[in-house]
């Protein structure tokens, strides 16, 4: 049997305990705080014999490969959940531990050089799982399988994260499959943020000569002693409870009917569906259940920003089918007002504003493009100003101020 202890702010919060099997069962903490370290772990123990697993899973990146790389890399003992999560930054507010200790208790400060920086992003350029530093104080998971690695600011410089020092950007290098992804990416949350949505801060950052699209994390805080912290977050995955490799099986109405568990309000499912509104009206097909995210803090559950937001449209390669059908409409331009209001009485929301949630999106969206993309070369402005009309061809937009 083996144990990973996990911490949320100096406190332990419970135990993940694997057995003979390979089964991971978990149990929480006396001193455990009263909200849940995950919608799939609720605090009454009322979880599927699967969800601890596949809560730790989802930390991770997808494919084998990528954490052998991971492995080699930070000197983790092995490949599984326990091993490379053992010491690391991760997403969200915890840090784990296969000793009954804190992780994080004295400050690992190692310092990342231009040098350093630069070799990562040209390193990643010709070898994309090559996420990691070979240096096993630099130790980081993400999920996903994009190329990308993170780094802590800290004061004059940067350094590589651990589990004593958290990450505060993600940095993604040009995807050689997808030229110009840094400037469509950059551009697109520009555009979601002038639409008036909660979208991470995020733009293009210059490591002498090397160019990466870089964010803020949303999960990262600086508290009144100027130091940076982790604020725990799951994405919607790791909320369902489900396995990585469904990301993309994840329907509209599995997302709405957790958010409602969480808030028979709706208030949550309402903001939830302003930005799933924002993703259809801009084109992209690769908004999926780990591309969105929720915090859990003591004060309750609120949606995490924005990120991950990009026209994939711009991209003639790349399939028009939404991984989330609106009310039955597999592609953005076939989606209509009707549509919006099917999903809404198919999950008992109000269809007069879910429709007006989704044509006021869509009408901020046709009238903030230009400036958003305003920077960019006047052949990749005019493709994503055409993949937005047709985006939008059939929602009937409301053309709005914000106010």
């Amino acid at each position: 049997m083996r144990e990973l202890h996990a911490w949320m702010e100096g406190r332990p919060v419970g135990t993940f305990i694997e057995n003979a099997d390979g089964e991971v069962a978990f149990r929480y903490h006396a001193d455990a705080p009263d909200y849940p370290i995950s919608l799939s772990l609720p605090r009454d123990g009322s979880w599927s014999r699967h969800a601890p697993g596949r809560f730790l899973d989802n930390l991770l990146p997808e494919r084998q490969s990528m954490r052998t790389t991971m492995m080699r890399a930070t000197g983790a003992s092995g490949t599984d959940s326990f091993s490379l999560l053992d010491g690391a930054d991760a997403s969200g507010g915890l840090v784990f531990s296969c000793e009954d200790a804190r992780p994080d208790e004295i400050p690992e400060i190692v310092l990342a050089t231009m040098d350093d920086i630069r070799a990562r992003i040209e390193t990643l350029q010709h070898a994309p799982e090559s996420w990691w530093a070979n240096n096993p104080h630099a130790r980081f998971s993400l999920a996903g399988e994009q190329p990308k690695f993170t780094l802590s600011r800290i004061e004059g410089g940067w350094a590589w994260p651990n589990a004593a020092n958290p990450s505060t950007h993600i940095l993604k290098p040009e995807l050689s499959r997808a030229p110009g992804s840094i400037a469509v990416e950059a551009a697109s949350m520009q555009l979601a943020r002038m639409t008036g949505e909660n979208a991470a801060a995020s733009g293009i950052l210059d490591f002498e000569g090397e160019r990466v699209y870089a964010t803020e994390r949303f999960d990262r805080a600086e508290n009144e002693d100027g130091r940076i912290v982790r604020v725990h977050a799951e994405d919607m995955l790791q909320a369902l409870g489900m396995k990585t490799s469904d990301k993309y099986h994840v329907k509209a109405k599995d997302v709405l009917r957790t958010l409602h568990a969480a808030d028979p309000s709706d208030t949550l499912s309402y903001a939830w569906v302003g930005q799933l509104a924002l993703n259809v009206s801009i084109g992209n097909v690769d908004a999926h259940a780990k591309n969105y995210s929720i915090l859990l803090r003591p004060s309750g559950i609120s949606l995490a920003p924005m990120y991950d937001v990009l026209t994939t449209t711009y991209w003639p390669y790349v399939s028009r089918e939404l991984p989330m059908r609106i009310g039955g409409a597999t592609g953005a331009a076939q989606t209509t007002p009707h549509h919006w209001r099917r999903l809404a009485e198919d999950n008992g929301l109000d269809p007069d504003r879910m429709e007006e949630i989704a044509r006021t999106t869509a009408g901020r969206v046709l009238s903030h493009a230009a400036q958003a993309y305003a920077g960019l070369p006047e052949v990749m402005r005019d493709a994503l100003m055409t993949d937005l009309r047709k985006a939008n061809l059939r929602v009937e937009p409301i053309f709005s101020d914000l106010a």
